[in-house]
């Protein structure tokens, strides 16, 4: 309804709408407003409603989250605040979900006709079932909108006062970097409201940026050697405590990421208000991707039985209010849940020098960090980050080596993950990749369970920079797709599903794939079409004698020709290694549980650092 009898001035704004005018992909656009038509920028700094032309904002930016604002810290009542001119008609509504259907709730509407710019302020009623707040404007004449913000009335005395120390690890990403400094110092480090809120320190593990020309008392830049996104994240998290003004929370944030300073400051706002039965949860920037903009990646992820890390929610598009909706139903549907390093916010109480990374070099120290600390965590529509998606960037030496090693490593370090079976998770992987012919994939998975059962003071003192280029050199070299390849490879079927014959299947497993226990002399030389990586399909690779595997993203190929003598060297390697594995198991556990504490705190990681 209409107040009449509140002084905006006492108001405490907490989340700005955002009206874009620039020329963007509707997919962009869309999670701001929805219209035929967008806004233009008003002579006078204002935003311009067009006549005639509806504008919908119950979106991913501009809808309301009101019943995690209601949870999560102690407002009571919200308020839609308008500075604006012009006859237009107003709707304000909200969305909610329940057994599984999804519900309108229209709250109010409201006819105005202001010749002058006038503030106007609608209260939303507390006894709504909404989940999510919005508005729509019908403009009747164009209409010039100020500003527009939710706000809320709270007693200053119970409002916190957050310093949050921004830390970024950057290895030869200056572009990412400078251009999100230059936003950063024009919309949220200038800003009077905010400036005293942030600090940023990038830890430059590349040495290419000159501190000189980025630094100013809110940003500082720290060289480094390359210690990877662990250790980078370490050395920032220790400068971020080290430093005079303490921190209250610590945001760990990717270098090469696209943002909008409005994801801060409603951190910001967020954690002004928190209850004190939340104030030490992990707050989780949502990953949305940037080659499908409207697409969420994931805001929380699980780590599951079968050893897998998966987003928690499916790959939500933003742009559709259902789900808009169900990207904000609170619920925890997994114990094993972490907050990944693209934007996760850490309360300086749960942080600390006692408590900081994983030396893995990177992969899986966000995880751990998570399953560590038991985080309970908060997410929030509109805060985000944009990064690259992962489609395309299937590295054997990172995802078969790095991140089934680490992993390893983290289940051996903490017992309530006796759940997860990351060596049946190795197991699997190796066979399905034996069965494809990629021997040097299998061989980095077998290198993965080698180097981890060498234990700690092995593994943790590793030169990760020169590890991960000894696995590159190792894996599989891809060659640009030649013409007559793309002629011959149906692009469109690549993911698709082929069935096998029970009968082929029996010989199939018998022969590893006619690897073993049947002559050459009766297999047909045939040729599969696989995609390289993720995926296992053997109706594609089924008694082949060797398979073309495809990465359709960056049109490349690479050839895995079936080999016996490959196979029994392998498969020797294989038995040998699991069954130390098997054997030695516990002892090394052990061995990983008494390091835990040590080779997390502050002694261990200035020695790391030298």
């Amino acid at each position: 309804m209409l107040v009449n009898d509140i002084n905006e001035s006492k108001l405490f704004k907490i989340q700005d709408i955002i009206i874009m005018t620039d020329t963007v992909e509707a997919e962009v656009k869309n999670l701001y407003y929805k219209s035929k038509v967008s806004a233009i920028n008003d002579q006078d700094g204002g935003k311009k409603l067009l006549k005639g032309i509806d504008y919908d904002f119950f979106t991913y930016f501009n809808s309301f989250s009101v019943e995690k604002w209601k949870k999560y810290t102690n407002i009571k009542n919200i308020y839609l605040v308008l500075e604006a001119s012009g006859d237009f008609i107003i709707e304000l509504f909200g969305h909610y979900k329940k057994k599984d259907v999804h519900h309108k709730e229209l709250i109010a509407t409201h006819d105005f006709s202001e010749k002058d710019t006038k503030t106007i302020i609608l209260s939303f009623p507390e006894d709504v079932q909404s989940s999510l707040f919005g508005f729509f404007i019908m403009p009747k004449t164009d209409v010039i909108i100020k500003r527009a913000y939710f706000a809320t009335d709270v007693d200053e005395s119970a409002v916190r006062k957050p310093f949050i120390s921004m830390v970024t690890t950057t290895f030869k990403k200056e572009s990412y970097v400078k251009k999100n400094i230059g936003l950063l110092n024009s919309k949220l480090l200038s800003d009077e409201e905010y400036r005293d809120g942030f600090c940023w320190t990038i830890v430059d593990n590349g040495r290419t940026i000159d501190p000189e020309e980025l630094e100013h008392e809110k940003i500082k830049v720290v060289p480094n050697r390359n210690v990877g996104g662990a250790g980078g994240f370490a050395r920032g998290m220790m400068e971020s405590f080290r430093q005079d003004k303490k921190p209250t929370h610590i945001l760990l944030m990717d270098d090469d990421v696209v943002f909008v300073p409005e994801s801060f400051k409603r951190l910001y706002k967020l954690l002004s208000l928190v209850k004190d039965e939340y104030k030490d949860y992990f707050i989780s920037g949502a990953m949305l991707k940037m080659s499908h903009p409207n697409i969420q990646h994931e805001d929380i992820g699980v780590l599951n039985e079968e050893g897998y890390h998966e987003a928690l929610k499916p790959n939500y598009d933003l742009t559709v209010w259902a789900d808009i909706v169900n990207n904000e139903v609170i619920k925890r549907e997994h114990y094993h849940q972490y907050a990944a390093w693209w934007f996760c916010c850490i309360p300086a109480n749960v942080a600390g020098m006692d408590n900081l990374p994983l030396p893995v070099f990177f992969r899986g120290d966000d995880v751990e960090y998570s399953l560590r600390n038991h985080a309970e965590i908060i997410t929030m529509n509109g805060i985000c980050i944009w990064h690259e998606g992962f489609e395309g960037k299937f590295s054997a030496a990172l995802e078969y080596y790095q991140v089934n090693r680490n992993e390893l490593a983290v289940r051996a370090m903490h017992p309530d993950l006796h759940d997860v079976d990351c060596i049946g998770h190795i197991k699997q992987i190796f066979w399905e990749e034996v069965y494809k012919f990629n021997y040097k994939g299998a061989a980095l998975l077998l290198d993965a369970v080698e180097d981890y059962m060498k234990g700690p003071d092995y593994l943790f003192n590793l030169d990760g920079e020169k590890v991960m280029k000894d696995k590159k050199a190792r894996d599989n070299r891809l060659k640009p797709l030649t013409a007559k390849l793309k002629s011959q490879i149906d692009m469109n079927a690549l993911y698709d599903f082929e069935p096998v014959n029970t009968n082929i299947k029996k010989i199939y497993d018998y022969t590893y794939n006619g690897q073993a226990r049947i002559p050459e002399m009766f297999l047909k030389k045939k040729t599969g079409v696989i995609p390289y990586g993720w995926g296992y399909n053997p109706g594609k690779i089924v008694l082949t004698d060797k398979n073309i595997a495809v990465d359709p993203v960056n049109e490349k190929y690479v050839v895995f020709k079936k080999s016996r003598s490959k196979f029994n060297e392998i498969k020797a390697r294989y038995e040998r290694i699991i069954g130390q594995y098997d054997r030695e198991h516990t002892r090394i556990e052990k061995e990983y549980q008494d390091k835990a504490t040590e080779i997390t705190g502050e002694r261990f990681w200035d020695e790391y650092l030298k």
